[in-house]
């Protein structure tokens, strides 16, 4: 497996940990949460194999690329339509979480304007870059956080502030029917791999997975998946947390480095993983606008022979993350995420491997047609 393949999912993968990922699958400890995380962890990686060996049939492609070869246009359009939506609403989610963790807890009298532009001028640059520039510059977070990201959990792990007997009753849940929500939930493990559909055009020699490329894969995802959600209760207890907007916050609040020059760990922790969001956020509203462009195109819509669709599109993105930033309340951001996953992460997954495989058969099929 490609190591930028590597940095597509684990940077989406680990950007989750802050958000509200481990609140919905805290909610679930004592009704089949961990048989969920169990039961999400191979059906994530069987997506995820099957993704990737869809998209290594269509080197240098994306999506738009792929359905419009192979697909009757009804199809095509309105599938790239919804998918450009839905990965719009996963950035912006991610962008109204940090958003509103920065207020709380880096800068509670800052204008959410200030921040929210501060977002704009970073993010607007990211993703008007080619996937190319955008892989390279995850590369470049990718190595500079990680490692402190790995210190943090080991450290996290090796405290003596971790209670195991908390972990010890969370685990006693297992006989617990799954939870659909935390199921569901737990397969942000599959989304990296989903953004294929626009960054599929970087890779021109895309393979199948290997089995030991897998292997890691798996064992890296299960460490972050089970670190997610056992290392916050450990530290915060088990019915403590429930009401607890960002656990792993308080779980890196709760760490110390005793002879650091910052004693307090969560300020390093929020800066990391802000960086590691920021990155997120650049590929989902990427992804999201190649995807809308490649359905909505105004081709008269120029300025000295520029093209201002993209820059037009640019705006209208800003504009409504602005406008819904400032209105949502926390309350209101929680449900949304539930709802995204509960309801459109299933079946933007489904949907997207039956296109691939739709498309799989045309291509087969006008390869038969140009043979006769």
């Amino acid at each position: 497996m490609s190591r930028f393949l590597f940095y597509l999912i684990l940077v989406n993968m680990l950007a989750n940990m802050v958000s509200l990922t481990p609140r919905i699958l805290i909610s679930g400890s004592d009704s089949g949460a961990v048989l969920s995380l169990i039961i999400a962890i191979p059906v994530g990686m069987v997506l995820t194999y099957i993704i990737i060996s869809l998209f290594s049939l269509f080197p240098g492609q994306g999506l738009p690329e792929i359905l419009k070869a192979h697909t009757p246009k009804w199809i095509s359009m309105p599938i790239l339509l919804f998918f450009s939506i839905l990965w719009y609403i996963a950035g912006l989610s991610t962008l109204i979480i940090y958003t509103f963790i920065i207020i709380r807890f880096i800068t509670p009298e800052m204008s959410i304007y200030i921040i929210v532009l501060t977002f704009v001028l970073v993010i607007t640059y990211g993703i008007s870059m080619t996937p190319k520039n955008i892989l390279y510059l995850s590369e470049i977070v990718f190595i500079i956080i990680v490692p402190f990201i790995a210190f943090i959990l080991i450290k996290g792990y090796l405290s003596h502030d971790l209670d195991w007997d908390y972990i010890r009753v969370a685990v006693m849940h297992i006989n617990h029917l799954p939870d659909y929500l935390a199921f569901s939930t737990s397969l942000f493990i599959v989304i990296g791999a989903a953004n294929l559909v626009i960054f599929n055009r970087f890779f021109t020699n895309l393979k199948k997975p290997t089995w030991k490329g897998m292997t890691l894969f798996t064992a890296v995802c299960t460490f972050i998946l089970f670190s997610t959600y056992f290392l916050p209760i450990g530290f915060g207890g088990f019915d403590s947390l429930k009401n607890v907007l960002y656990p792993w916050i308080m779980t890196s609040d709760s760490m110390r480095m005793k002879f650091g020059i910052i004693e307090r760990i969560v300020f390093f922790f929020i800066s990391a993983f802000l960086g590691l969001a920021v990155i997120s956020m650049i590929m989902h509203w990427h992804v999201s606008i190649q995807l809308l462009s490649s359905v909505i195109h105004f081709k008269r819509f120029k300025w000295k022979k520029y093209n201002l669709t993209m820059p037009f599109f640019i705006v209208c993105f800003w504009a409504f993350g602005i406008f819904t930033t400032k209105k949502i309340t926390l309350n209101g951001l929680y449900k949304t995420v539930r709802l995204f996953d509960q309801i459109f992460l299933p079946i933007l997954l489904l949907l997207l491997i039956g296109c691939l495989l739709l498309a799989k058969k045309g291509a087969a099929s006008k390869c038969q047609e140009s043979k006769k």
